[in-house]
């Protein structure tokens, strides 16, 4: 079974996201807040993290650049999921960082889980 953790500040993404995560098979954590969310981070593994960068006080963006820090950015799968108009200069950087994807909202709950299904190291041959 996957283990995603979902960093966003949006109760009906998360509940939404979490719901469909689940009924595909995947544990799925939530975390509504930059903090939360990176406390999780350091404390728990995760096959995948799924990171919003527009959220509220400790953005994703301060996320990221804590755990790129601390070294922790290669040592887990982060999705950047954003509704947020970054520049390509900011996409490219944050991957060249160590970031494996950047998603913009709205994507399909079908496109999350396909993407979400390329870290599962269980069914990789």
């Amino acid at each position: 079974m996957m283990k995603i953790l979902l960093v966003d500040d949006n109760a009906e993404i998360t509940e939404m996201v979490s719901f469909y995560l689940q009924s595909n098979g995947a544990e799925c954590k939530v975390a509504n807040t930059g903090r939360g969310g990176l406390e999780e981070i350091r404390r728990g593994k995760y096959d995948v993290v799924i990171l919003d960068l527009a959220i509220p006080e400790f953005s994703g963006f301060d996320v990221f650049n804590a755990l790129k820090k601390e070294g922790l950015v290669e040592s887990n799968n982060i999705v950047i999921f954003t509704a947020s108009s970054i520049s390509e200069e900011n996409v490219e950087s944050m991957v060249r960082d160590g970031a494996k994807l950047v998603l913009r909202k709205p994507v399909s709950l079908d496109d999350l889980q396909s993407v979400i299904a390329t870290f599962d190291g269980s069914k990789r041959s």
